[in-house]
């Protein structure tokens, strides 16, 4: 009875010795985090353009007038009218029901593919009488490589940190333990990105107009990581 409880004990003292080691084992790491920063100029620039019946000296000009000009301002500024998509349409209803008293509307987004196409499209859009005009949105056709892009990038810089400072106690960086991503975010994506937006363009002097200078802030994106290194 004696034998069977000796082996026992001794396959929990080895179990336990081995833990010991390993915990021993894992004790002996470097912690350090990476961050690294890119920046891109946006390559799709998302427009709203909403159109609206008027009147001018009791004259009403219809919807389908404006919609008309404003495909001609489209193919006069070389772009394509794919990239308009109707995003909504309704009625305005003025105090009496008479037909010259409902006011038809649309909202279309324009997505254009630089400040120099948003330039060439502002150009054309003076003879378009639209009710208004912004720009909403910019954003780039490879964000999500880009974002892959900057976490390479962070845990790069995390392994060299790690081993200039292994090798400054003379010892060899082994084999990663962790590696946590700790963020990863894109910056100036969205409304107040664009340095300029025209709202009421009617209402616009051509001069105001040619004074705009295409430019956009770049959107920047940002990657941490969090990674544990063996030490030899």
């Amino acid at each position: 009875m004696k034998k069977p409880a000796f082996f026992i004990a001794l396959l929990l003292f080895a179990a336990v010795g081995s833990y010991a080691q390993e915990q021993t084992q894992s004790e002996h790491f470097i912690e350090v985090t990476g961050t690294a920063e890119l920046e891109v100029t946006p390559n799709e620039i998302y427009l709203t353009i909403r159109l609206k019946e008027f009147e001018e000296g009791r004259v009403k000009t219809t919807l389908e007038t404006i919609d008309k000009s404003l495909l001609n301002a489209l193919k006069e500024a070389g772009i394509d009218t794919k990239n308009l998509e109707l995003a909504d349409a309704g009625l305005l209803l003025g105090g009496r029901r008479r037909d010259r008293d409902v006011f038809r509307q649309k909202t279309y987004q324009l997505k254009l593919s630089g400040a120099a196409e948003v330039e060439k499209f502002l150009s054309k859009i003076e003879n378009v009488k639209a009710d208004y005009v912004d720009i909403v949105r910019v954003d780039h056709s490879e964000l999500t490589k880009l974002k892959l892009d900057v976490k390479v990038k962070a845990l790069q810089i995390a392994k060299t940190k790690a081993q200039a400072l292994a090798h400054s106690i003379g010892s060899e960086l082994g084999k990663p333990i962790l590696i946590r991503e700790l963020s990863v975010e894109p910056y100036n994506m969205y409304p107040g990105n664009a340095q300029y937006s025209i709202m009421n363009v009617q209402y616009r002097d051509k001069e105001e107009l040619k004074e705009y200078e295409s430019s956009f802030k770049k959107i920047k994106l940002q990657a941490q990581v969090l990674v544990q290194f063996e030490i030899k």
